[in-house]
Parts: C-alpha cells; structure tokens; sequence
C-alpha cells in the first residue's frame, strides 16, 4: 500500500508519498495546479506503483482550491479519502510541540492521517447532490450580498427620500424597481400625474396607480436634501438588488427541478421548504455516511461543548459549531420555521423556554429535535409523520 498526503494551494500542491513498511518514495513532490500539474502526478504516481500496489490518497477538504484536484483523481480509479482540517490541525499539534508549520511538513502529516484513516467504501454522492450543494452554496454567498446592498440601500434612501417607506414597503421588489425609475422626488415631481400612474400601474400590475397622489405629495413635502450623487447610488444600489433578486428566484426554480427528480421525503417535514431542503440534503450527502444521529449532529456541528476535569463538570456550554456552517444555517432557519408553523416543535421550544432557557438557547435544542427527525426520515425513506397520527394508526 502507498500511502499520499497532498497539501493543497491555490497555485501548487505538496506531496509526501510513502510505502505501508515506512521508506519514502518522494519527501517532497511539487505539482502544479493546472492540467499538466494533474497529469504529471498520476504519470508519477503510475511509475511508483510496483504490480497492483494499492495507493491511498488524503487531501484537506478545503473548498474550492481541492475540488477539481479531488475530480480528477476519482475519475482516475484513484482512492482518494477527503480529511477535515481540524483533524490534520490536530494531529500535527500532537506530534511536535514546536510552532512550525510547512507545506513540507503539512503534507508529510496528511499522509500518516491518511494511512490511519478507513475508506469509506458507502460513499457515494450523486451528480444532482453536487450540483445541488453548488446552487445552495452560491444561493448562501447571493443572500449574503443582497443582505449588505439592502442595509446601505435603507441608509441612502433615508438620506434621499425618507417620506417613500410610509407609502411603500421597501422590501418589496416592485418597490425596489420603483426606486430605479424614481430614485429621488425630484424625478417623481418632473413625471407627469398620468404618466406616472401609468407607469406606478405597469411596474405593479395595477397596484400601485392609486397611490400616485401619495407618492406626488410625499415628494412635494420631502425633508431629503439628497445631492445627485446620493440619487444615483440609490438607483444601481436598486438595480443591483433587484437583479440578485432574480437570481434567487432562477435559483430556487433551479433546485425545485432537481428536488423534484431526487422524489426525497425531506421537503415532508415541517419547517423544511425547496431551499432549507436543498441544502440540508446536498451537505449531508449519503445519510448512509451518519451510522447514529450522533454522528449526524456531531457534523451540524449544534451539539454542545463537553468539558470535564476531575469532579469538575462545566455545565454552560456552547455549541461546537465546527461542522458544516452552510448545513447548520439550514438547520436552524428550518427550525425558526417550523417553530412558526409546527404546533409540535412549538411545544417543544416553549418546554425549554419554560425551563428557564434564553430563547436561542432552547431554539438550539429544537435544533437537534430537527436533526434528529431529519436523519430518521432520510434513512427510512418515508414521508414525516407528526407522531400523534402514527399514535392513531397503532
């Protein structure tokens, strides 16, 4: 058995590669990270290999600087075993206690992880989950941005016309269009009363013609001193919401379609919507790959910290938070919702809160609630089944 640890670079990759009895074929092999890079690793590798000499690859998971890297050997037969960092981080901690850290070094110790590490051979995600974890991953970084552009937006517009949110909701994406044609009362007054309804009307599919007289007097009687600079960043700052505001909706049609081949019971649940239930199932990937819910929750990364000493036993702990962000974001926005909608989970979230428990603290335990249910209804392959009606069936 060959053993192979890869530290992985935006720009180059380091490898260690050792035999199971302990000689080292290469200390320190650099390839690039390019197509030639890939190609010559395997051309070496091939030249390393004695018969069939199984070999054992690890590399850090680490996002998209070793996906392509990860591809590449999986669509060369290669066994490639994908190791969380924290895991190296510790390892490497644990063998010296000098402070130094090389991409020599890292890559020598991604090999020993490498080496006590068993391949998973259940392991199997399909296309439509891959495609699913990058549509739910750009949908995260989308809301992020539009997040900051609506907090800026909300500023300049209190700046520019501050009258315009007590005639309309400014969430709304009508609105937000609005303020790209009218971004300042300056534009609104120069517009015809006619015009305007007409155009109120077309931008709202009727809704908005009514209120053209509030819009006109609102602007007649602005406190805005706003400069012309102030009006144009409004404008694109709406023009940029309203076309990730797009974005998001060709998203979500995106990952309805894939949901809908994957038939997966998870959209049953309370609280879990096409969104939450993309991206809950695109990071869990393989249930197959959780044996307990412990092992589940322990990935969500909402369990709680333990810390022990002696007959010392802390008591106040927070969560872990070292699994899947982008899986714990989902799980807990599925919780919010399903403590609005779920008279059970409701039930169970006000049970802690009666416990004395801060709010967030007990919606962390509904947290668990949900991964727990979320793990019985993958593996079972059955629709959510509130327990009150499986009660009545028995």
């Amino acid at each position: 058995m060959i053993y192979i640890g890869i530290d992985v670079a935006k720009d180059k990759h380091d490898c260690h590669i050792v035999r199971e009895d302990g000689e080292i074929l290469l200390d320190n092999y650099t390839f690039a990270n390019s197509a030639k890079g890939f190609q010559a690793f395997y051309e070496t590798v091939k030249r390393l290999r004695k018969r069939k000499e199984e070999v054992k690859i690890g590399l850090e998971y680490t996002g998209h600087y070793s996906q392509n890297l990860y591809t590449f050997l999986k669509e060369n037969k290669l066994t490639v075993v994908a190791l969380n960092p924290l895991t190296v981080n510790m390892y490497r901690k644990s063998r010296s206690l000098r402070n130094t850290k090389t991409d020599k070094s890292d890559a020598r110790f991604i090999a020993e992880v490498t080496a006590e590490t068993e391949v998973d051979k259940r392991r199997h995600i399909l296309s439509d989950i891959n495609t699913l974890k990058s549509l739910t991953r750009y949908r995260y970084r989308v809301l992020k941005t539009m997040q900051t552009m609506k907090n800026r937006y909300r500023r300049v517009l209190q700046i520019v016309f501050p009258e315009f949110e007590t005639i309309f909701n400014v969430n709304y994406k009508t609105t937000i269009d609005l303020l790209v044609k009218y971004p300042s009362p300056k534009d609104v007054l120069k517009t015809d009363r006619d015009t305007l309804i007409k155009s109120l009307d077309k931008l709202s599919r009727g809704h908005y013609g009514k209120k053209a007289g509030d819009l006109i007097e609102a602007a007649e009687t602005s406190i805005g001193r706003a400069n012309a600079g102030d009006a144009f960043e409004l404008k694109h700052l709406a023009k940029q919401i309203s076309f990730l505001q797009d974005e998001l909706d060709a998203l979500e049609e995106r990952l309805k379609t894939i949901l809908s081949r994957l038939d997966t019971p998870i959209l049953t649940i309370p609280g879990i919507g096409v969104n939450t239930g993309a991206a809950i199932l695109s990071e869990i990937g393989n249930i197959k790959n959780f044996k307990t819910p412990a092992k589940l929750l322990a990935f969500v990364g909402c369990e709680p910290t333990i810390y022990q000493s002696g007959k010392y036993l802390l008591t106040r702990t927070p969560m872990v938070k070292k699994g899947s962000r982008y899986l714990r974001n989902a799980v807990f926005q599925a919780t919010k919702a399903a403590y609005i909608t779920d008279p059970i989970m409701r039930a169970y979230v006000d049970k802690k809160r009666a416990e004395g428990k801060h709010f967030f603290v007990a919606l962390s335990h509904g947290m668990k609630k949900m991964v727990r249910i979320i793990f019985s209804i993958l593996t079972s392959g059955k629709e959510y089944r509130p327990p009150m009606q499986v009660s009545e069936v028995e």
